[in-house]
């Protein structure tokens, strides 16, 4: 009896000698290999880094310095009522330099500024690549002959320049979206729960969520108009989410409703412009 094996189907693994298909063989390696090119990208924050060249506008003349000033203030888990002692003779509120709830706060908090600042960018491509990979393989393109596409989108996207301070208010949204479309397939998991439950943490419920959030509540609408069903473990987990953005940034929601100094529509999480300290 004479057993052939394909060479283009199947290849040894190191491992224990157990046998996998040699495309998915290939696409490990080449998913390796993009998460190398993200190292190399951010690298040299890592190796320069107060010489390293990063964005001066809305973010080292003002963000890196208002974390900076956050983590030394000894306000961090301060009051709602706390001020911030350094800015504006002591009168800023607290509430005015985003939530203690939020990661990038603590990065800042824990490590020296650049290094935070590294690891910050490190997080928030690796998720966007990630996510969008994962996002791309489970529900547009499963095809095996799509491996290079789905690889190469997702490096490209996980690459884009975006707002450091803003996290993963953008880039964190493929990974959301993969999430909720698997819930709304009935196919939802712990890890799609995890997403959802971790993002919040390093994003942006103003900057960008509140605008995914309100496309996933249409897009949940559009499919009871359509007769889909009411499909409540989609709805309720549209509506974990939203709650979770509402706790993580309290202050912000404080502030909106509570405090009697008019907010700017020119601020976002920071909003300095009450006290004439305009960021833009």
């Amino acid at each position: 009896m004479h057993i052939v094996f394909n060479r283009d189907f199947m290849a040894k693994n190191s491992y224990g000698g157990s046998v996998m298909p040699m495309a998915e063989q290939r696409e490990r390696w080449f998913f390796l290999l993009a998460l190398g090119v993200i190292a190399l990208y951010v690298s040299p924050l890592f190796l320069l880094g107060e010489n390293a060249h990063i964005r001066v506008h809305d973010n080292l003349d003002s963000n890196i310095a208002w974390y900076k000033v956050l983590s030394e203030s000894g306000k961090i888990t301060g009051p709602l009522d706390a001020k911030i002692p350094q800015i504006a003779n002591g009168q800023l509120s607290r509430n005015a330099l985003g939530s203690e709830l939020t990661g990038i706060v603590w990065l800042h908090a824990l490590f020296p500024t650049m290094t935070a600042y590294a690891l910050s960018q490190t997080i928030t491509r690796v998720v966007a690549f990630v996510g969008m990979y994962w996002l791309l393989k489970t529900h547009f393109l499963p095809e095996p002959r799509w491996m290079a596409v789905r690889i190469g989108v997702a490096l490209a996207f996980a690459l884009t320049l975006f707002w450091p301070s803003g996290m993963l208010s953008t880039l964190g949204m493929p990974l959301a979206l993969w999430a909720f479309l698997s819930i709304r397939k009935g196919e939802g998991k712990w890890r799609h729960y995890a997403a959802l439950t971790l993002l919040p943490f390093y994003s942006s419920f103003v900057l960008g969520f509140f605008f995914f959030l309100a496309a996933m509540g249409v897009f949940w609408l559009v499919d009871v108009l359509r007769g889909k069903g009411w499909n409540i473990r989609f709805l309720t987990s549209i509506a974990y989410m939203t709650l979770l953005y509402l706790l993580v940034e309290y202050r912000l929601v404080y502030s909106f409703l509570w405090e009697d100094e008019p907010t700017s529509g020119m601020s976002t999480s920071m909003p300095l412009c009450r006290f004439g300290i305009a960021s833009a």
